[in-house]
């Protein structure tokens, strides 16, 4: 006849199963969310609600768009006449800032099926954190502009100067 036995607790067994739990426990949620600063791969100090906000929508000194995600964020964008855009890449692979028409966006994918190039601006945005990043235009002058990533149809927004 086979006779069974409780498996023995050893001190050592209760400290390195609750151990491995919280070890592996980290390797299970989503990657923390990380949007670059303005200037590379450093990252800013948190805002000091206290402090005055130096970029002024009014005063036309600035907004941002970020290339995250293969979108442009925000992607349309409606600023006064005088702002100054800043577009920067906040990833790892190339993308670029084209001005131009973009069309004939198919409703199930997001994916845009014409563009065609006007010549305003052609940035080719750097990877995150090296040189030329980052891309800056002023609209002067009220209308819609369209722009767009050459490579890449899901990217691609619109910038409406009032």
């Amino acid at each position: 006849m086979l006779k069974f036995t409780a498996p023995k607790t050893t001190l050592t067994g209760a400290l390195v199963v609750p151990a491995l739990v919280l070890a592996l426990a980290g390797c299970t949620g989503s990657p923390p969310s990380q949007m670059p600063s303005s200037e590379g791969t450093s990252q800013a100090p948190p805002a000091d609600p206290d402090a005055t906000e130096t970029t002024d929508e009014a005063d036309g000194a600035g907004e941002e768009v970020i290339a995250v995600g293969l979108k442009f964020e925000p992607a349309d964008l409606t600023v006064p006449v005088g702002t100054t855009v800043r577009w920067t890449n906040g990833e790892a692979i190339s993308h670029t800032v084209t001005s131009g028409a973009w069309g004939e966006v198919n409703e199930d994918s997001g994916l845009r099926g014409t563009q065609t190039a006007d010549g305003m601006f052609d940035h080719a945005l750097a990877p995150m954190g090296s040189d030329g990043d980052t891309f800056e235009f002023t609209f002067d002058e009220p209308g819609e502009y369209q722009y767009y990533c050459e490579p890449h149809l899901g990217m691609f927004g619109t910038i409406t100067v009032e």
